[in-house]
């Protein structure tokens, strides 16, 4: 049989919860999460026991020492670290599923930093396609191509990230 087993998955950062309930799934099936690329689209697990285990993604750009502290002093389990701001923390219970956010205005200022994060991509790509169509670069209409398709894909998170907002105030979803 084979122990170990790599899932590619793509997601986006609106669909957190759908990530976190595929996560506990995984561990309660015997497959425990133990490595992702920094690209959070490839998740390698580990055949064992079956457990219940509560998984929560956070979002955040800059942490500091007391950040990790904090999470394992509550039992928190950081499964693997990365250079992605994505840091997926996962903790044993029993009854009542732990939770990282208790309330959805914090869930909301979670989502508000990806925001803030990918709009300096927007800001990036529309200072370079500006660059690109007044110095008139050779590979212009290529390059432009690829700077308005990253600002629509840039657009589209963005967009997908405030719908998600703006579920969460409306029904008050939790962690």
């Amino acid at each position: 049989m084979k122990e170990v087993k790599t899932v590619w998955r793509m997601w986006g950062g609106w669909e957190i919860e759908k990530m976190e309930n595929w996560l506990e799934g995984m561990e309660r099936n015997g497959w425990s999460l133990f490595k992702f690329d920094f690209t959070m689209m490839r998740f390698q697990f580990k055949k064992g026991e079956g457990r219940k285990m509560r998984y929560c993604f956070d979002y955040q750009s800059k942490v500091g020492y007391d950040y990790f502290e904090i999470f394992n002093e509550d039992g928190w389990e950081l499964v693997h670290d990365t250079i992605s701001p994505w840091h997926i923390w996962r903790k044993s219970y029993e009854n009542k599923k732990p939770r990282i956010y208790t309330d959805t205005r914090s869930l909301i200022e979670r989502n508000n930093r990806q925001i803030r994060n990918i709009s300096f991509g927007v800001l990036i790509s529309l200072i370079l396609l500006y660059l690109v169509l007044v110095t008139g670069f050779d590979g212009t209409k290529l390059l432009s191509l690829l700077l308005i398709f990253s600002l629509v894909f840039y657009g589209y998170l963005i967009a997908q990230i405030y719908q998600y907002n703006k579920k969460l105030k409306l029904n008050a979803i939790k962690c």
